[in-house]
């Protein structure tokens, strides 16, 4: 018990002293900014390095390196190093089929059977879904009651030299949907493959071009190398040609290439207001055209990421049209954990930075 008025306020200016102390403590370990939280980020997650590339849409954006690309060799991070983008190519791809719609060439409201070839249905319920309902990962196709066929084509009959259109074919024509078509948002790999044939019907070749085209990146150039820390050591991961041309062939949904600048410069055009194509869904965030869509009081930001073994990739294009791209060479223990996080921290930057 502290008995004297001088003794309680020595006891009490003590407590302004360590409340100060831990206030300084948390704002210097707190990222206050998008390179110091990228930065963090490595540290935090064990990974060897990435590229940023940020700013305001119409303006050219600042790309950062950070760490190494080659730990072994301690070679630095170029900022023009490329990368597997794994489920950023999503909406990417995505933009490619909405500019078709725009020219009446495809109808995304329209049963996609009807639009391509396709086998005839495990489900008779497959005949309802369309291109809108994939691009909104909506089509009843849902990984986490069943399985992810990319990830194991042998489920289907196929092995991994299958294309992702392939493997959304034989998905189609062996399985049934785990939900009516429309009913439910459920993100899918191969739902989002049954797009492939909307843009070049067996022509990767073309596809290829269009995506070059669009956003300067590709299917078939070969990504810087990716890696693993086992705790010991780290290790090149993704490096053999059977690895590349696998994640190739993961196509619209995970298989291009490109730097962060390219992407950044995707990610900043000028992007609708999207709506939520389920009227009864009342949710705050949905997906549309390939992107995880947040609502805002005033706006919506759009975000989008990706992860396979030793590639972790995120975009991000706030309310205020400012745009983030992050690419890393090597991936956290929990992406979709690691990406809320950075999710998180970059929206409270952007918040404060509008104040």
């Amino acid at each position: 018990m502290i008995n004297t008025r001088g003794a309680r306020l020595r006891w009490a200016a003590a407590l302004v002293i360590i409340a100060v102390i831990i206030v300084l403590t948390d704002r210097r370990h707190s990222p206050s900014n998008i390179e110091d939280t990228v930065a963090t980020f490595l540290q935090v997650h064990n990974i060897p390095g990435a590229v940023l590339a940020y700013g305001a849409a119409n303006t050219r954006p600042k790309v950062v390196a950070f760490g190494v690309s080659d730990p072994l060799k301690n070679t630095a991070m170029l900022p023009e190093q490329s990368f597997y983008l794994a489920s950023v190519t999503k909406p990417i791809a995505a933009t490619l089929l909405i500019e078709k719609a725009k020219k009446e060439q495809i109808d995304l409201d329209r049963p996609i059977a009807k639009l391509i070839d396709l086998p005839k249905p495990y489900d008779p319920r497959a005949a309802l879904i369309t291109p809108r309902h994939l691009l909104a990962h909506r089509g009843g196709f849902d990984w986490t009651i069943s399985f992810d066929p990319i990830f194991a084509p042998e489920r289907v009959g196929l092995d991994n030299s299958s294309s992702c259109a392939e493997v959304a074919k034989a998905t189609w024509q062996t399985m049934p949907l785990d939900h009516d078509p429309g009913s439910k948002t459920a993100y899918s790999n191969v739902g989002f493959c049954l797009l492939s044939d909307l843009l070049a019907p067996n022509q990767p070749e073309n596809l290829d071009n269009k995506l070059l085209e669009n956003a300067g990146v590709n299917l078939y150039e070969r990504a810087g190398l990716n890696w693993e820390f086992d705790g010991e050591g780290w290790t090149p991961v993704q490096n053999t040609e059977a690895e590349q041309a696998w994640i190739s062939e993961l196509g619209i949904a995970g298989g291009a290439v490109g730097n962060a600048n390219s992407v950044w410069y995707f990610a900043s055009a000028p992007k609708p207001l999207f709506k939520n194509s389920s009227p009864d869904d009342q949710s705050d965030d949905f997906y549309a055209s390939g992107w995880h869509v947040w609502m805002e009081e005033n706006g919506q930001h759009l975000t989008h990421w990706g992860a396979l073994k030793g590639i972790f990739t995120t975009v991000f294009r706030f309310s205020d049209d400012e745009t983030v791209v992050i690419l890393f060479n090597g991936s956290p223990e929990s992406p979709r954990n690691a990406f809320s996080a950075l999710h998180s921290a970059l929206l409270k930057i952007n918040n404060l930075a509008r104040r």
